[in-house]
């Protein structure tokens, strides 16, 4: 990883200012042959699964040269298909696709193996290694994920862990280019809803994304590794992130940074955990805008969230002109992320032992915890945030919170004003306070620890 000279606070915002990333979205463009799934023997009966005509007219379509696969209106039951280039899979109004409950299905076998993520799992409509591939509509996709959800919980108080998100996911695009999801409702995902992993020259807009609070790890938009991307104008209420951006691995052709160029602006969250980089950020992230965004009610507003061993270089991110109401917690830009787990006693006899906090289910070390040796690509180094134009309400105002051996330098607050109970807490970090306005009814509106420079404090 390329090391940089230390910036002023002033000099990193202005490079934050200047990162702001050109239009970054995809073009696809269609023939105009429609293959409708029900010349192709789809019933829509909701008892019978359609999967085999579903993915008839798929393939015939391409290998036609593409165009549009027509879902009309109906419900209809189905397993994993996969699309190809030059298909756009179109659902009319008052359509619905349902995912098939049985797990099976959702392993992947050798012939799908392009297709699978984590688990060996695949999705419910899959992308791989294609170009100019669309889905858009005024239809559902439904995963049904309650079971899953379910079995998770049953997992969790056996094991009194969080077991992560060994499931499948919705819908998930790998190395692929020219993506368009518009319009078309997603809801109630075993997990993740729209995954996309190595992609790039994609848009997500006019969604809705849906599931209930308590669904676990039911993330909307996750972007992995994959740039040029726009999330634009989306309704999400759902339990995880409202969007995750990570980083998982070193792109050798972008050593700088794997994820560049997104653009998250014009989203309406509500339940959920916020707008987020992280939790990897191994490859690097950089030149990201979030503008003009609402969440209302969420556990958490903005975050970056990076952990020893899954952190990168993070840098040139700007928040523009957000607005938060009544979240849990409004900002967190953390080189930890760790979760707290289900094992209570366990959790408060460590802090009990060892000192630190517990903030949203992530467990923080006391400010007393020694530097560890700095790897690259392995290291979180956060610097050159931006944080302009901020209105919220909150429970907690915050944290910013880096290591010891590598401090978060430099995130420079403009225009941000917060009403809050409690304050932020500044650890191991450099920030620029001088636009920073928090009225608080219990404590100090920023409270410094170790290692925190705070210039223009209130």
């Amino acid at each position: 990883m390329r090391h940089f000279p230390a910036l002023s606070l002033a000099a990193l915002a202005t490079a934050a200012w200047a990162a702001v990333p050109a239009e970054a979205q995809a073009a696809p463009s269609f023939p105009s042959r429609t293959c409708n799934v029900r010349s192709y023997g789809a019933q829509a009966s909701r008892i019978f699964p359609d999967t085999a005509a579903f993915q008839r007219a798929i393939d015939d379509c391409a290998g036609h040269g593409g165009g549009i696969v027509e879902v009309p209106r109906g419900e209809y039951l189905i397993g994993p298909i996969f699309l190809a280039s030059n298909i756009n899979l179109h659902l009319a109004a008052y359509s619905e696709i349902f995912g098939d409950s049985e797990p099976s299905l959702y392993k992947a076998e050798a012939s799908r193996s392009a297709f699978a993520g984590g688990g060996n799992w695949i999705a419910l409509v899959n992308i791989a290694d294609a170009r100019n591939v669309a889905i858009t509509g005024a239809g559902r996709i439904d995963g049904q994920g309650s079971g899953w959800w379910e079995r998770w919980t049953a997992d969790s108080r056996r094991s009194r862990s969080n077991d992560g998100t060994n499931r499948p996911r919705l819908v998930q695009a790998f190395r692929s280019s020219d993506l368009l999801f518009e319009g078309v409702t997603l809801m109630d995902s075993p997990s993740f809803n729209l995954v996309i992993d190595g992609c790039e020259k994609v848009t997500v807009r006019g969604m809705s994304i849906l599931a209930p609070a308590h669904s676990p790890n039911t993330d909307a938009i996750d972007p992995i590794d994959t740039r040029d991307m726009l999330i634009e104008n989306n309704f999400i209420d759902v339990g995880d992130d409202v969007v995750a951006i990570k980083s998982s691995r070193v792109d050798p052709r972008h050593p700088e940074a794997a994820v560049e160029n997104i653009v998250i602006r014009g989203n309406r969250g509500r339940a959920g955990r916020g707008i987020s980089i992280g939790s990897g950020s191994v490859g690097g992230v950089r030149h990201v805008l979030v503008e003009n965004n609402e969440i209302r009610g969420g556990m958490y507003g903005i975050r970056i969230k990076t952990p020893r061993g899954k952190g990168g270089l993070v840098q040139d991110v700007v928040f523009r002109n957000n607005r938060l109401v009544d979240v849990e917690v409004a900002m967190v830009f953390s080189s930890y992320y760790e979760t707290a787990g289900f094992d209570y006693p366990a959790v408060e006899k460590r802090l009990k032992d060892q000192g630190g906090f517990v903030l949203g289910h992530q467990i923080y070390p006391p400010e007393s915890e020694p530097p560890q040796q700095y790897r690259p690509n392995a290291t979180p180094w956060i610097r050159g945030i931006l944080v302009d134009g901020l209105v919220a309400t909150a429970d907690k105002a915050g944290v910013v919170i880096g290591l010891p051996e590598k401090p978060i330098d430099g995130i420079t607050f403009r225009n941000v004003r917060v009403k809050a109970r409690e304050g932020l807490l500044v650890r191991n970090a450099r920030i620029d306070a001088r636009g920073l306005d928090i009225a608080v009814t219990d404590g100090q509106p920023i409270r410094s620890e170790s290692g925190a420079v705070v210039e223009g404090r209130q």
